[in-house]
């Protein structure tokens, strides 16, 4: 069994590779495919992790329907939140942003202190959710084997270093960020289709064993089973609260934020998003239904961890290829989150954070000359690598006793706290970065005071309800207290230019040109300077394909005359798409002003 389990688990794997490949093709059929609406919507579908294949059902069996608000926030965003959807996605393929924290980076003033806070806290929390899918990878493949000739924490590593090579070949293959990653986006809408029809099968053998009962147990059923799901109170402020933070996290989770912002490759598809995600979690839902009320009833799912019975369900009935099949719905499930939260993480720390210490020690006191894009995706290579290594450890010390949907709440309540900053940037124009310097700063000592602290300190001696509890009420003042700070030290704050036009950029787009006009006068450099700036960068294929697109309504046959701002804002938007925003803006007023500085001032 542990040989098959190895090979399937292999064979799915070059099979997801095969499909990643074929997507990147040009070839019209796989353009066709890729580039489709309900690939989009069902690439959405990565937000259901191991913790909703796996702990659902935990929840489910534990706390009732406790398990919904994971499931019903999200949807209801995107059912009624389409207004603020649209815009986000406009916004955003305007500045052509890169990730969550570039995204908050250039709404206030395009500060690289920002993004580094940003950064850290998306790293806090993503670090434990990879742990999670590493936990549940290595606990589905124990509970399978038949022998223990393989430890949990040699599948953990196997499986690190498996997702750590599908991540580096299909998310650094390109050195835009915000050029559309069809491959990748394919493979992961593929796997959303492979966990759902698991599930869907699990029900429908849950459902065969629940009619099949004897008599007897078929009494015990309709008894104390159904008391299970009576009386549930659906107005409580742990659903209330649970929904709110799930609906938030849809945004704020860095791989959320890269799928539904950064790879929507045409506005439209949202349209057909706001049925089918939706629809999609609402089929997920009813599915746990019948799995969950399996799980409880006590001739069925005593001796298993509510945890593990959707695979141990299968398992129990000696059913080969339901077991494999739901064996590949949570490779599936774990796969798809750990490789796109962390390309995205590895964008933000390598363009925020390693870059620009990189590039300060190496190249001081010289001058911009040479291409950089090797090295751009060298060191996002080696940060993939060193977040999922740091992720298996932190599986291995930390990811023990703990249930999944606890693990996966805790992730939810710290993403949580940049909605203030994401929400005031779209629709409030006195947001300014000082605000969410302090609003992030309250938010994350009230996350673990109120928190992190009450959960620590009770240790295991918490039930299920009264962790749940103390998670949502810690999120929610944390919440509040970033607000208050935020909005309080934004009135008090001194806007400079850049942060009146990035306010404009944001809140209302049409009056950025006026102020972006001001901003880009004096300019001493010539068109000259900035092709070779983008060339730089981007590399020489993909500069050539920027300019020629600009060059379709602009003029730029003459290399020494000085750039309209038109094509100064353009430039900046294509190297943001590579360095973030704070950077790009450092290298085109260095390049703008016309002086011959140093790397170390241009990365400053």
């Amino acid at each position: 069994m542990t040989a098959a389990l190895l090979f399937v688990a292999l064979a799915y794997i070059g099979v997801l590779f095969w499909l990643a490949n074929w997507g990147d093709k040009t070839t019209p059929l796989a353009k066709r495919i890729s580039h489709h609406p309900f690939v989009y919507s069902f690439s959405l579908g990565i937000y259901c992790t191991s913790w909703t294949y796996y702990g659902s059902v935990g929840t489910a069996a534990t706390s009732s329907w406790n398990y919904l608000p994971i499931l019903i926030g999200p949807a209801l965003l995107f059912f009624f939140g389409q207004g603020f959807l649209r815009k986000l996605v406009l916004v955003s393929k305007k500045q052509n942003i890169t990730t969550i924290a570039d995204f908050i980076s250039a709404r206030y003033g395009k500060r690289q202190t920002t993004a580094i806070m940003v950064t850290i806290i998306a790293l806090l929390a993503t670090i434990p959710y990879i742990a999670l899918q590493l936990k549940a990878l290595s606990s589905s493949f124990l509970l399978l084997q038949n022998d223990d000739r393989i430890s949990g924490s040699m599948l953990a590593l196997s499986a690190t270093l498996i997702m750590a090579m599908f991540a580096i070949f299909f998310g650094t293959r390109k050195v835009d960020v915000t050029e559309y990653r069809s491959g990748l986006m394919l493979a992961v809408a593929f796997e959303s289709m492979v966990k759902l029809l698991a599930l869907v099968a699990v029900a429908g053998l849950a459902l065969y064993t629940l009619f099949n009962l004897s008599t007897v147990q078929t009494e015990q059923l309709t008894g104390s089973i159904w008391q299970h799901w009576q009386n549930f109170d659906f107005f409580s402020f742990n659903f209330i609260g649970q929904s709110l933070m799930a609906a938030a996290a849809i945004i704020c989770l860095p791989r959320q934020f890269h799928v539904t912002v950064v790879d929507n490759q045409d506005k439209r598809h949202l349209y057909t998003a706001r049925w089918a995600f939706p629809l999609y979690l609402l089929l997920t839902a009813a599915m746990i239904f019948p799995i969950a009320t399996a799980a409880i009833h006590p001739g069925i799912g005593s001796g298993f961890s509510p945890d593990s019975f959707v695979l141990a369900l299968p398992l129990m009935h000696e059913n080969a290829f339901l077991t494999t099949f739901v064996f590949i719905g949570g490779l599936s499930a774990a796969t798809a989150m750990i490789v796109v939260a962390t390309l995205t993480l590895s964008t933000m720390i390598s363009n925020d954070v390693v870059l620009p210490l990189m590039l300060r020690r190496k190249f001081k006191r010289n001058l911009i000359t040479s291409s950089y894009k090797s090295q751009i995706l060298l060191v996002r290579r080696f940060t993939i690598a060193g977040i999922l290594i740091l992720s298996y450890f932190y599986q291995q010390w930390f990811g023990h006793g703990k249930a999944l949907a606890s693990m996966g709440l805790v992730a939810f309540s710290l993403v949580s706290q940049l909605l203030p900053a994401i929400v005031g940037g779209l629709y409030w124009r006195k947001g300014h970065a000082y605000g969410v310097y302090a609003g992030l700063l309250a938010g994350f000592i009230c996350w673990v005071l109120f928190l992190m602290l009450p959960i620590l300190d009770a240790g295991n001696t918490l039930n299920a309800e009264l962790q749940q509890t103390l998670i949502t009420r810690g999120t929610l003042i944390a919440l509040f207290a970033n607000i208050g700070c935020y909005i309080s030290f934004s009135l008090g704050a001194d806007e400079r230019l850049i942060d009146k036009i990035q306010a404009a950029a944001f809140v209302n787009p049409k009056e950025q040109a006026v102020f972006a006009s001001r901003l880009n006068k004096n300019v001493k450099a010539t068109v000259y300077d900035f092709k070779v700036l983008l060339q730089t960068f981007l590399g020489v294929q993909r500069s050539q394909q920027v300019l020629a697109h600009f060059a379709l309504s602009h003029n730029l046959d003459d290399n020494n005359a000085h750039p309209e701002p038109e094509f100064i804002a353009y430039c900046e938007r294509a190297l943001t798409g590579v360095l973030g925003a704070s950077s790009a803006q450092a290298l085109i007023h260095t390049v703008a002003s016309g002086k011959r500085m140093a790397f170390e001032e241009v990365v400053n």
